[in-house]
C-alpha cells in the first residue's frame, strides 16, 4: 500500500509553466515539527505558492472580512491544530486584513469549547486569541426563513437526537455568514475515516460539518455522500471557498470520526488546494496506508461512493484523476 501511495503521488507530479486553474494545483510542503514557527513558514510557503501559481489572492476584497473554518468535532484530541490556525491568521493580516474581521468558525458550540477555540463560560468575550469565534448552532435560529440556506433532505433524524425547536428536522442550514459575510472563507479540515463517508475531511468539513442537523445521515453511507457533495456544491458557499489547508499532524484510521487515540497517526506534512477531491482522496490513501502498516488492512478497497458523487453528473467538485492534477512539492527552509 506504501508503494501505491508513492506511486500515486509520482503520478500527479507534473512539472508547472505559467499560471494553474486553482483546481487543479496541488501544493504540499514538509513540516520540521509541529511549532508555531514551522506553521508560520510552511502556512506562509503554501499560502504565496498558491496566489504565485494561480493568480487568486488572499487579500481584503469589497466586504473586507474573511472566515476560517476549523474542525473540531472530534474535541479536544483530534481538531485543527491551534498552531495552524494562529499561522493562518497570521499570513491574513499581513495581506490587509484587520484582525477583528478574521472570524474562526464551526458547527457546534460544545466541542469548539471542548477543543479550547471558545471559553469555558458562554457569558463573556467569544474569543480565541483575539479572533472571533462563532458556532453556527448558536446562530441559526435567524436564518430558517433564507431558503439558500436550506438543504432539504427527506432522511430523518435518529429517534431521541436533541433537536432545536425551530429545526425542522428534514431540513439542514447552512451558514449564512459564509454566504453574506465574507470576501471568502478557507478551511483547515482534520482527517479521520468515517462509516458515512469513507473518508471524513475536506468535502465533510465543507459540508455536514458546516451545517445544523446533520447527524440524520449517519450510517448512511449514500445519503451522507449526496448531502456533502450537495451542500458543497452550493453556489454562493462554494464560490467563496478560496482555499483549503490541510495538516497530517493529527489523523485518525479507524473509528473516527469520534475520536480514539489508539487509532491516531501523525505525519509532518500538509497540503494547500481549492479542490476538496482531491485531498480526500490522498487523506483515503493516507488511511489506508496507516491500516495495512498497522496489521489491520482493508477487506473492502471498493472506493467509497463519495468520490463518484463529487466528480460525475451535474456537480463536480474537482478531479481526483492524477492525469488532471499539478502537484508541486515546496521545499522546507
Amino acid at each position: 500500500m506504501r508503494v501505491a501511495l508513492a506511486f500515486l503521488l509520482l503520478a500527479l507530479t507534473q512539472p508547472s509553466w505559467g499560471l494553474t486553474e486553482p483546481r487543479s494545483l496541488l501544493l504540499e510542503r514538509k513540516l520540521e515539527d509541529f511549532s508555531d514557527a514551522t506553521y508560520a513558514t510552511a502556512t506562509e510557503d503554501l499560502i504565496a505558492g498558491f496566489e504565485t501559481r494561480t493568480n487568486v489572492t488572499l487579500a481584503p476584497k469589497e466586504r473586507k472580512r474573511c472566515a476560517i473554518k476549523i474542525s473540531t468535532q472530534s474535541g479536544a484530541g483530534l481538531s485543527t491544530p491551534k498552531s495552524l490556525v494562529r499561522a493562518v491568521a497570521d499570513a491574513l493580516i499581513r495581506r490587509g486584513f484587520a484582525r477583528e474581521n478574521i472570524f474562526l468558525c464551526d458547527a457546534s458550540s460544545a466541542p469548539l469549547r471542548q477543543a479550547g477555540f471558545l471559553p469555558a463560560r458562554s457569558d463573556g468575550p467569544q474569543l480565541f486569541e483575539g479572533l472571533k469565534v462563532r458556532a453556527w448552532d448558536a446562530e441559526a435560529r435567524t436564518w430558517t426563513n433564507d431558503p439558500r440556506l436550506v438543504y432539504e433532505n427527506p432522511v430523518p433524524p435518529a429517534a431521541g437526537t436533541p433537536l432545536a425547536e425551530w429545526q425542522n428536522p428534514r431540513e439542514s442550514l447552512m451558514p449564512k455568514p459564509l454566504f453574506d459575510e465574507v470576501d471568502f472563507w478557507i478551511q483547515l479540515p482534520i482527517v479521520s475515516d468515517s462509516a458515512d463517508l469513507g473518508v471524513h475531511g475536506a468535502l465533510a468539513c465543507a459540508s455536514i460539518g458546516n451545517a445544523t442537523n446533520t447527524t440524520r445521515f449517519a450510517n448512511n453511507p449514500r445519503n451522507a455522500s449526496l448531502a456533502a457533495v450537495e451542500m458543497c456544491a452550493a453556489p454562493e458557499l462554494n464560490s467563496r471557498r478560496i482555499l483549503t489547508l490541510m495538516s497530517l499532524e493529527r489523523f485518525q484510521i479507524r473509528g473516527g470520526p469520534t475520536y480514539d487515540a489508539g487509532w491516531c497517526r501523525s505525519e509532518k506534512v500538509m497540503y494547500a488546494s481549492a479542490n476538496p477531491v482531491i485531498l480526500d482522496y490522498l487523506a483515503l490513501r493516507k488511511i489506508q496506508t496507516a491500516r495495512a502498516d498497522s496489521g489491520s488492512p482493508d477487506k473492502d478497497t471498493t472506493e467509497p461512493p463519495l468520490f463518484q458523487a463529487a466528480t460525475s453528473g451535474g456537480i463536480k467538485l474537482g478531479s481526483a484523476r492524477p492525469g488532471d492534477i499539478t502537484i508541486i512539492r515546496l521545499p522546507q527552509k
